[in-house]
């Protein structure tokens, strides 16, 4: 009852605990360690394990303090890092794999274009590195594959199938298909993916159904000139005219200049129209039914 507090007892320091506690492994690491046997996977940053002196983040005053260092940055933990990809572990892996290889072959680098004949196709992704808590990236799944239509050596029937199946993934300028694959959560599943689609595309422009045999003439992705309404146009005029013998004569899908101005038709009627195709399609006309351009005219009159 004299007013007084009870002093709380604390036992003295022991010095023996304090040198108990080992130090930061970073601190007894020698310089000559092995660094891949240290981190040899993708993992987060641990300040304790890196021997490096990492700074990170953003103060008020940059000039005057610097960023916060490598213990309890969280910063630093965020981000993904390349600590397992250093050069000797680079080295070491690919010398481990080395015996499962084959080489390049040396054909292919003298001349790149024997590539696209014996690989004729292309698969392409990409890999993405953002801050973040996760190392993985949604968009590194999706896979593009390109091939040229022409390296799949098929037939008119299966061609024209195929295009129709395929939609708006063919160009025709380029004569190349893209088919791309996002729908698996893994690269690899979009991958097998592509390939299953192009391998059932294939499978299905090579059968022939019933309901095919009644397709029109109108139902054909692009104009013909055998069995148009120009053919038998040309044919009358043919007959009725003078002067065209050398065109009587024999067939006319034989004739050479009714193949060049068939071709000439073709690209006429299934291109867009270009100030230059309608003046190549207007001089094979006259080519072929001999009639003199303007121009010509002139040039005769000018002569006489």
């Amino acid at each position: 009852m004299t007013g007084r507090a009870e002093v709380e007892k604390i036992s003295r320091f022991d010095l023996s605990d304090r040198l108990s506690v080992r130090r930061p492994r970073h601190e007894d690491m020698p310089t000559d360690q092995d660094w891949p046997s240290v981190w040899p996977t993708a993992a987060s940053f641990k300040a304790s394990v890196v021997p490096l002196p990492v700074r990170m983040g953003s103060r008020p005053n940059p000039d005057r303090r610097p960023p916060f260092k490598k213990v309890g940055n969280l910063e630093l933990v965020k981000i993904p890092n390349f600590l397992h990809l250093t050069p000797e572990a680079i080295e070491r892996q690919c010398n481990a794999i080395k015996k499962f290889c084959t080489p390049w072959p040396k054909e292919l680098k003298e001349v790149p274009e024997l590539a696209d004949k014996y690989l004729p196709m292309h698969i392409s992704y990409s890999d993405y590195v953002h801050q973040g808590t996760s190392l993985r990236d949604g968009r590194a799944r999706v896979c593009t594959v390109t091939l040229k239509l022409a390296d799949l050596k098929l037939s008119k029937h299966a061609r024209e199938k195929f295009i129709r199946l395929v939609g708006n993934r063919y160009d025709e300028a380029s004569d190349v298909l893209t088919i791309v694959t996002d729908r698996c959560p893994t690269r690899k599943q979009n991958r097998d993916y592509a390939s299953y689609l192009l391998t059932v595309l294939y499978r299905e422009a090579q059968k022939r159904e019933a309901w095919e045999e009644m397709a029109e003439r109108t139902d054909d992705l692009k104009v013909h000139f055998e069995g148009s309404e120009g053919e038998k146009h040309l044919k009358e005029i043919i007959e009725k005219s003078d002067g065209l013998e050398d065109l009587k004569e024999g067939d006319l899908s034989e004739n050479p200049k009714i193949r060049k101005f068939a071709e000439t038709w073709y690209k006429y009627r299934n291109e867009k129209e270009t100030v230059e195709s309608a003046r190549s399609y207007a001089n094979s006309v006259r080519e072929l039914l001999g009639i003199q351009s303007l121009e010509e005219k002139c040039r005769n009159a000018q002569s006489k």
